[in-house]
């Protein structure tokens, strides 16, 4: 059955039989290989483009957006669809840009990093990066100064570690 299946081509056959033949112990390898790629064909066609960039702009995530409007900029390039996906991402942009200037004005390193990061994966334009990539270099080069200044002042006056002192006092007979 799985080398029908696999011979015939059709993905809904091919998955069963794999299903099939994984339930005997069969390996399954060359045909997990075809399926995969029989998916990616179908996915890929500029039937599903539609429904694929209709997904992308409904996850209101702009890092998937991206992902998928280049994947659908590969397989049709003119698809019907882009334009208004292209303006869902720019929404998207906008918001990020907007989150990175919060970061920036909390001084919050870490949230900063982030922010920054997912813009990059977004397709936001390196050149509109350099300042929030600025401010995070100067917000780690505080940091490293904040913690060399409290590492000094730990140490206390003439270099020594600060010494524990410990009193007793007699209690009353």
């Amino acid at each position: 059955m799985l080398r029908e299946a696999t011979a015939n081509g059709n993905i809904s056959e091919l998955r069963t039989a794999i299903e099939k033949a994984e339930q005997y112990g069969i390996d399954s390898l060359p045909a997990r290989q075809q399926y995969s790629e029989l998916a990616k064909q179908e996915r890929q066609s500029p039937g599903s483009i539609h429904d694929m960039l209709v997904w992308g702009m409904s996850t209101q995530d702009g890092v998937i957006l991206y992902n998928v409007i280049q994947e659908a900029m590969e397989v049709c390039p003119g698809h019907q669809d882009l334009p208004a996906a292209r303006a869902k991402l720019a929404e998207c942009h906008e918001e990020a840009r907007a989150r990175l200037q919060r970061v920036m004005r909390n001084r919050d390193a870490r949230s900063l990093a982030t922010a920054l990061e997912r813009a990059r994966r977004m397709g936001i334009p390196p050149d509109d990066l350099v300042l929030a990539e600025r401010s995070l270099w100067a917000l780690g080069e505080a940091q490293q100064d904040h913690y060399a200044a409290v590492a000094r002042a730990s140490r206390g006056a003439g270099g020594t570690s600060p010494r524990l002192t410990t009193t007793t006092t007699a209690s009353p007979s």
